[in-house]
């Protein structure tokens, strides 16, 4: 009689857990996703934080540009800031994130965040950082300096032309000790100078 009140207490803890699991799973599914923008940019190893066009660019810098360029080797790194909020009364939390870049509509990277990722209950929201590095020179290698400089510096909000930055996103949660994938989630914005 004890063994089977020892095997109802752990079916019914086990029950519990999974149904907790789920409830926070179905969370993940509910969150609005949004992207709040770039931080962080650089270009071949020059901040662009503080530029606000491409005139604001020194001397030195575009020296550093250009050296970049002429050995085919033009690096893009910037931190793509997505934000969760999740309008439940559960919180979502998954424990892996995968991530898949577009511009203009193609995919130029994809990666995974591994770590456990908490979304707040009742309009609690969270900044997930995707961090991002990219060599434009080898994913556009037709394009002129001043046409990777200006693709660069649109993306990260800065200049006269605009692109479209898509992020697909794939949360992955625990059900029962098992992992679970959502579908990809698509976010997309529109990048203008402002």
């Amino acid at each position: 009689m004890k063994k089977i009140k020892l095997l109802l207490g752990f079916i019914l803890f086990a029950t519990l857990v999974s149904c907790s699991a789920l409830q926070s799973a179905l969370q993940i599914v509910n969150c609005k996703y949004n992207i709040e923008g770039v931080s962080h940019p650089t270009i071949a190893g020059v901040s662009l934080n503080n530029i606000k066009n491409i005139n604001q660019i020194n001397a030195m810098d575009l020296i550093k540009l250009t050296a970049a360029f002429a050995t085919k080797n033009f690096p893009l790194s910037v931190t793509v800031n997505v934000r969760a909020t999740n309008p439940g009364n559960i919180a979502a939390t998954f424990q892996r994130l995968d991530w898949a870049i577009d511009l203009e509509q193609k995919e130029i990277l994809n990666g995974a965040i591994n770590q456990t990722i908490n979304v707040p209950a009742n309009g609690g929201s969270t900044i997930i950082p995707v961090s991002v590095g990219i060599d434009l020179f080898q994913m556009f290698s037709k394009e002129t300096k001043d046409n990777l400089l200006n693709l660069a510096m649109s993306i990260v909000n800065i200049g006269d032309s605009s692109s479209k930055i898509g992020i697909r996103i794939k949360p992955t949660f625990l059900i029962g000790g098992q992992e679970v994938s959502t579908g990809f989630i698509t976010l997309s914005k529109t990048v203008t100078s402002k």
